[in-house]
């Protein structure tokens, strides 16, 4: 192992350190069931099966195709039932499930419930390809700000910019900078409410009052190797990232790798 690496929270490789996250863990039935069962409701059209599938939201409809492709559904559907599905645990009993279909990995964060059922949290679905607000566009910026190593963008997309220089100690070779853009240009965020759980190094925290009490907004993207919270705060009237939890990241990642 080279003595410094990048300390990069996602797809360049490396998972965040703070996750501990195995994506090749065993999935619970239910959240594999649910996993299938959801991706069925989709390709079909069947509304109704995707109502009882995945978590309440007005918008669940938009992710009905106007017209199934009536000729591929069947092929399709057989291999919904048979392809293996790859996850791992998130914060608050939810699940990260991966699923190989035609030709894609498709993402599905799933939130366990009471009585051994489970939900599929669609937002992340319903989020993707939206215009970016004054918040997520940050949020995206910093964070293509880490994957290349941009110091600049990193100390002035931080609320508070000290110590971001951990952040950026090696930047990636040219020739992969398109790869990161497109990384950090297609991850989904969304925001997280009130009692809502993200993880941070070490621990689990959760959305509360004294983040509402401190205008703190918490966005969390969603990468194949977890969800990434991204806390923001008003600054001069400019929304910016608490850098705080990837600087305590970089930090571990440099220990674990014996760098001084």
């Amino acid at each position: 192992m080279p003595p410094r690496r990048r300390a990069n929270p996602d797809l360049t490789g490396k998972a965040p350190v703070w996750a501990d996250q195995d994506p090749n863990m065993h999935l619970p039935d239910p959240v594999a069931a649910t996993a299938r069962t959801f991706l069925r409701a989709m390709l079909t059209g069947d509304r109704d099966l995707l109502q009882r599938s995945a978590l309440p939201d007005p918008r669940l409809n938009s992710l009905i195709p106007a017209q199934p492709p009536l000729a591929t559904i069947a092929p399709m559907l057989a291999v919904i039932e048979r392809m293996p599905l790859h996850g791992s645990a998130l914060a608050g009993d939810r699940w990260l499930v991966q699923a190989a279909l035609n030709g894609m990995v498709h993402l599905l964060v799933v939130q366990k419930q009471t009585a051994g059922e489970a939900r599929v949290d669609a937002r992340y679905l319903l989020s993707f390809g939206t215009p970016d607000d004054d918040r997520t566009r940050v949020a995206r910026s910093f964070y293509r700000a880490m994957l290349l190593g941009d110091l600049a963008a990193l100390r002035e997309l931080s609320f508070d910019p000290r110590g971001v220089e951990l952040l950026a100690e090696s930047a990636p070779p040219h020739g992969e900078h398109a790869q990161l853009e497109h990384i950090a240009a297609t991850m989904s965020l969304i925001e997280l409410g009130l009692g809502e759980a993200f993880t941070v190094p070490n621990a689990v925290q959760f959305v509360s009052a004294r983040h509402v009490e401190m205008g703190i907004v918490v966005l969390s993207g969603l990468t194949p190797n977890g969800e990434i919270p991204f806390l923001l705060r008003q600054r001069d009237g400019a929304w910016r990232v608490i850098p705080f939890h990837f600087i305590q990241g970089a930090a571990l990642a440099r220990s674990a790798a014996g760098a001084p």
